[in-house]
């Protein structure tokens, strides 16, 4: 066995397989490349034109078959793929939702809590019975101050009843006065119109005046107090309801307004030879409230 594989003639015979086996590669490039300068010369003679033209024939209908095909498996996967997430999307926009309403619950509530502690801190220090509205409309009339709360004759409002605000560390105080109900709503005219007019008392140390207040805002002002000349007033003198303006005969039927409502504080004080007027700073801007309570009777 030996001797045969070391036969000379087998090694030589081995020896020319691997020279030729080395040399295919090189030959075979040469061919395609033979080959591809051909197919190029000939293309840019345009002796190619009839044969791709059959080519094309007879290849066109297995090129729209398998396109086909794949447009039809992209449009299977893919309509699978895309209801899958419009449904993932619709539930996500679901709890979205969701989570928005209860984000808006818990807010309102905890509004709801400020000014339901308000009106409590406020029935402790007064006797009234109080109840909450929130001012949903104000006039676009800039000839009125009126504004619109979210409480109406189904609620017991009534014509005639005294609303009051607040804000910041200041009093509760009287910002308006009920002029028109409806079932649901109310329309209140402000303290600052110049159609409101307020039986008020001054504290004065410890006397007080009475007098009447109205709305100056139509002038350029709020609030105008007017008092007997002989009254000690003086700068800073707190000014409160009366409780006396349904016996006043006044426009407005006020006989709803119970007294020692705060109303606001005198700035400066101007007399004549009749009465004294003095300009009042209200205790709360009725402009700036966004929830008010009406003081029932």
């Amino acid at each position: 066995m030996r001797d045969y594989l070391n036969d000379p003639s087998l090694k030589l015979r081995k020896e020319r397989s691997a020279a030729a086996t080395s040399r295919r590669p090189v030959v075979l490039a040469l061919l395609f490349s033979a080959l591809a300068l051909a197919l190029l010369l000939l293309s840019s003679s345009g002796m190619l034109g009839p044969t791709r033209g059959l080519a094309q024939q007879a290849l066109g209908p297995v090129a729209q078959t398998l396109t086909a095909m794949r447009d039809g498996l992209g449009d299977l996967f893919g309509g699978f793929g895309s209801g899958q997430l419009q449904a993932e999307n619709e539930a996500l926009r679901q709890q979205v939702s969701q989570l928005e309403a209860e984000l808006l619950k818990r807010n309102q509530a905890q509004v709801e809590n400020i000014y339901l502690r308000q009106q409590l801190a406020i029935q402790q220090e007064k006797p009234w019975k109080l109840l909450g509205a929130e001012v949903t409309v104000r006039s676009s009339d800039a000839g009125r101050r009126v504004m619109t709360i979210a409480r109406g004759s189904d609620n017991g409002v009534q014509v005639g009843m005294a609303v009051i605000g607040q804000t910041g560390t200041n009093p509760a105080a009287l910002v308006g006065i009920v002029e028109a109900v409806g079932p649901a709503t109310a329309d209140v005219l402000l303290i600052t119109d110049f159609g409101s007019q307020i039986s008020a008392r001054v504290i004065h140390d410890e006397d007080s005046t009475l007098g009447l207040v109205r709305g100056q805002w139509q002038r350029g002002s709020r609030l105008k107090l007017e008092v007997d000349r002989d009254s000690a007033v003086a700068i800073g003198d707190a000014v409160v309801s009366a409780g006396l303006s349904g016996t006043l005969n006044l426009p407005m039927p006020l006989a709803s307004v119970p007294a020692n409502i705060p109303i606001g504080t005198i700035e400066a004080i101007n007399s004549d030879s009749y009465t004294q007027v003095a300009e009042l700073r209200p205790y709360v801007d009725p402009d700036r409230v966004r929830y008010v309570w009406l003081i029932l009777p």
